[in-house]
């Protein structure tokens, strides 16, 4: 089993939306598509000003292009789905939109603030470690 923390940008999806409505939901992946497998443990991160993390979930289905982009309403510009690129189905575990886990409140953790995201916030999926997992499941889980 591997963790990840997948990330959303507003400027681009209605991640909160998506969020709140939906129970699984598929996943642009850029990278990593041949690691992420069904089972694995995905943080749900949001970019821009009130970053952080808002959903905690599970990869039900490893990678795979689709040939029909079922969360295409929640794209704000439409053709920028990027549907030629491979998509993981989550399911939501635990949603945090009341109470994020915020980018401000990670940087503060001993464990939490090496995360890549905080680090080098350009890319959409990133390796999370066991312990940086066991973390968020103490604040959260």
């Amino acid at each position: 089993m591997a963790y990840w923390l997948f990330q959303g940008n507003p400027k681009y999806y209605r991640i909160q939306d998506a969020i709140r409505d939906l129970d699984t939901m598929p996943w642009l992946v850029t990278r990593y598509a041949s690691e992420i497998q069904a089972g694995d443990g995905v943080l749900v991160w949001i970019a821009g000003p009130e970053a952080g993390i808002y959903a905690l979930a599970e990869i039900i289905a490893a990678p795979q292009v689709l040939t029909n982009i079922p969360d295409q309403n929640y794209w704000l510009i439409p053709g920028n789905q990027r549907a030629d690129k491979p998509r993981a189905y989550l399911r939501f575990t635990r949603k945090l939109l009341g109470q994020p886990l915020r980018r401000h409140e990670l940087k503060q953790d001993q464990v939490l603030k090496h995360l890549l995201v905080i680090k080098a916030p350009n890319s959409t999926n990133f390796r999370v470690t066991p312990e940086q997992w066991a973390r968020i499941h103490h604040l959260k889980g």
